[in-house]
C-alpha cells in the first residue's frame, strides 16, 4: 500500500515524487516514460535555469535527480483503470499490475492531436510543430501554416504573426470556432490568409 501513486512522469508527475518522498511518504510513479512531452521535441530554450539544453539532456537531469530519492518507479506502463476500493484506490495498468494508494495524483499532461496524414511523423520536429509558445521562434522570417479553427489556434496564429509574414490559417470547418477576441486580433491582420474549408491531405 502506498501513501501516494503519481500518474505520469513529466516535470510536474517528477516534481510531485520529489516533494513527496521528501516529506516522508511511500511513493511510486507510473508512467509509460520519463520526460513527457519533453521528449517530443529536440532542443528546450524555455526552461529556466537552461538558456538551451537539449530534451534528452534535460530528462536525464530529470532521472539523475528523481532517483537520488527512494521512489519506486512503474514504467513502461500505462494505467487502465483507477477505481475505489474500501477506502483507498486502486490503479490498474494494461499490463494487469494492480496498485494500492492511500491518494493518487493524476500529472498524466497531454497529448497533442495528431492530423494522421502522409509526411506528419515524417517532419515532426523538423519543421513541424506542435507547440507555438515554444517554437514559433525558430519560424522567425518564414510563412507558417497553422491548422486548426479553435482557441489553440488562433493562440497559435497570435505567437506566429508577431514573427512570420504570413500565416496561413487551415480550417476543415465552414467557420471559426475561437472567441470573438482572438477572431477580432487575427482575422484583422494583414498577413493573415483565411483557409475555412480545406482540408491538409499531406506534409511535405
Amino acid at each position: 500500500m502506498y501513501d501516494l501513486a503519481i500518474l505520469g512522469g513529466g516535470p510536474a508527475g517528477l516534481a510531485a515524487a520529489i516533494y513527496a518522498v521528501r516529506k516522508m511518504l511511500k511513493t511510486c510513479l507510473v508512467s509509460m516514460d520519463i520526460g513527457g512531452q519533453i521528449l517530443l521535441t529536440s532542443d528546450v530554450e524555455n526552461y529556466l535555469g537552461f538558456e538551451l539544453i537539449s530534451a534528452p539532456d534535460l530528462v536525464q537531469k530529470f532521472e539523475s535527480q528523481v532517483n537520488q530519492f527512494n521512489l519506486e518507479q512503474f514504467l513502461g506502463e500505462k494505467t487502465a483503470r483507477l477505481q475505489s476500493r474500501d477506502g483507498h484506490f486502486l490503479v490498474t495498468t494494461d499490463s494487469g499490475r494492480e496498485i494500492e494508494a492511500q491518494s493518487v495524483l493524476a500529472a498524466t499532461g497531454k497529448r497533442s492531436r495528431l492530423l494522421g496524414v502522409p509526411g506528419e511523423k515524417e517532419f515532426s520536429g523538423k519543421g513541424l510543430s506542435y507547440c507555438s509558445t515554444c517554437d514559433a521562434p525558430f519560424f522567425k522570417g518564414h510563412p507558417v501554416a497553422v491548422i486548426g479553427g479553435g482557441n489553440s489556434a488562433f493562440e497559435a496564429a497570435v505567437d506566429n504573426l508577431k514573427l512570420a509574414p504570413t500565416v496561413h490559417l487551415i480550417n476543415i470547418g465552414d467557420h471559426w470556432l475561437a472567441d470573438e477576441v482572438y477572431q477580432k486580433i487575427v482575422l484583422n491582420d494583414p498577413r493573415l490568409v483565411p483557409m475555412l474549408r480545406t482540408t491538409v491531405k499531406e506534409i511535405r
